[in-house]
């Protein structure tokens, strides 16, 4: 681990990196897991110090936010609390497009965007992670599926990488194929890892130069389940 910061009061849930600044939600303030939270915090990455909050309008009541992911231009979230929906939020928080999420129950907590897609596992901790359009159409079942209680998903312009949240780790897969390929140690403490992210910045499919997608060493930002959100820095192992 190379830097932790609190970002939030409450249980975090979802985490994006976008160059210099961290975006996070929290299924409820406090801790309360299963309160509702309408607010998308704002974190320096470079000193942790909190930089505001964005709230989203039109969340349906209670609903929360569980994971959180960019795709250039707009934030994608699925709802924690209340259903299987999808939204897509701009950057002053006003909801442009909410979608079915056909193959997902309720406390879905990892989506993430690739490519002009979404890859969304079925529920709370619960694959297998199916790849839909952003209208909502299944394209892709059981694109990855793990055979552990698995949470957030990010992905690197290669490969995706989902957390195995009670077995301090992270998994490894193929971009192309789902295929696993790696499991990822994770070192230096106890972790209940909800959502994590690579910078976005650096993506080609979210707004990168084109040049190496992710430069090595690496970085991975990993948000914890804990009654205070901690963000960290990661070396990723290739």
């Amino acid at each position: 681990m190379v830097q932790n910061y609190n970002v939030s009061t409450g249980n975090g849930r979802g985490v994006v990196l976008v160059g210099n600044t961290i975006y996070s939600t929290e299924s409820g303030p406090g801790g309360n897991i299963f309160g509702g939270s309408n607010l998308i915090y704002k974190t320096d990455r470079t000193t942790g110090l909190p930089l505001g909050t964005i709230t989203v309008s039109a969340l349906p009541a209670g609903a929360a936010m569980s994971t959180l992911a960019w795709d250039g231009t707009h934030f994608w979230t699925s709802e924690y609390l209340g259903g299987n929906h999808g939204y897509r939020i701009d950057t002053s928080g006003n909801i442009v497009k909410t979608i079915t999420l056909g193959l997902a129950g309720s406390n879905m907590d990892g989506m993430e965007y690739f490519n002009g897609k979404l890859i969304v596992n079925r529920g709370d901790t619960v694959g297998p992670y199916d790849v839909y359009d952003l209208d909502g159409t299944v394209l892709q079942a059981a694109f990855i599926t793990p055979g552990y209680a698995t949470t957030g998903i990010a992905f690197d312009g290669t490969d995706f990488f989902t957390s195995n949240i009670f077995g301090s780790a992270l998994s490894q897969w193929d971009g192309t194929t789902g295929a696993f390929k790696n499991n990822i140690p994770l070192t230096g403490g106890s972790f209940l890892i909800e959502d994590l992210s690579v910078d976005y910045a650096l993506r080609e499919d979210t707004g990168g130069n084109g040049g190496p997608v992710i430069p090595e060493p690496a970085s991975m930002l990993l948000l914890s389940s804990g009654l205070l959100g901690m963000a960290g820095v990661r070396r990723k192992n290739t």
